[in-house]
C-alpha cells in the first residue's frame, strides 16, 4: 500500500514538472510572438525561467537512479509508468484490470469535459493564460489517481 502511494505521488509530481517546464516554454513563446508581431527590428529578448528545467532534471536523475537500484535487485523493472503493475497471481491481474477498466472509463468522462472547458478559453485567455495546459494535464491525473483508488486492494 505505501509503495502505491509513494508510486502515485512520483506520477502526479512527474505531470505537475511537466505543466512547469510546459508554462516556461509558453512564457518565452509568448515574448517570441509578441517580438515578431510588433517590430523585428527592435531587440530580441526572451527570458526563461530555468527553474522548471533544473526541478525536472533533478526528478529524472532520481528516477534513474532509483531505476537502477531496482535492477539491481532483479525486481520487476516496470515501475516507471504507470509506476504500478504488480501481477504475481490471478487475484491480483484481476484487481488491476479492474483498475484499468475504471481508468479508461474516468478518461472516457474526463476528455470530454476537458474539451468542453478548453471552449471557454477565450473567455479568460489574459487572465488565466496556462488554463489549455492545465485541462489536458489534468486528463492523466484523472488517470493516475481513479487506477491507483482502485488498485489499492493489492
Amino acid at each position: 500500500m505505501k509503495q502505491s502511494i509513494l508510486f502515485m505521488i512520483l506520477s502526479l509530481l512527474n505531470l505537475f514538472l511537466t505543466g512547469w517546464v510546459l508554462t516556461a516554454l509558453y512564457d518565452a513563446y509568448s515574448q517570441f510572438a509578441v517580438i515578431i508581431k510588433e517590430d523585428p527590428a527592435l531587440p530580441w529578448e526572451v527570458t526563461i525561467s530555468t527553474w522548471p528545467f533544473f526541478f525536472l532534471i533533478i526528478y529524472a536523475v532520481i528516477l534513474v537512479f532509483f531505476y537502477r537500484h531496482k535492477k539491481k535487485q532483479n525486481e520487476n523493472l516496470s515501475w516507471l509508468f504507470p509506476m504500478q503493475f504488480s501481477e504475481k497471481d490471478e487475484r491480483e491481474r484481476a484487481i488491476s484490470g479492474e483498475a484499468f477498466r475504471k481508468a479508461y472509463i474516468a478518461t472516457w468522462v474526463s476528455a470530454p469535459i476537458a474539451a468542453a472547458a478548453l471552449v471557454f478559453y477565450p473567455l479568460f485567455e489574459d487572465q488565466f493564460r496556462y488554463f489549455p495546459i492545465i485541462i489536458i494535464l489534468l486528463i492523466p491525473m484523472v488517470q493516475i489517481v481513479t487506477y491507483f483508488f482502485h488498485i489499492r486492494k493489492i
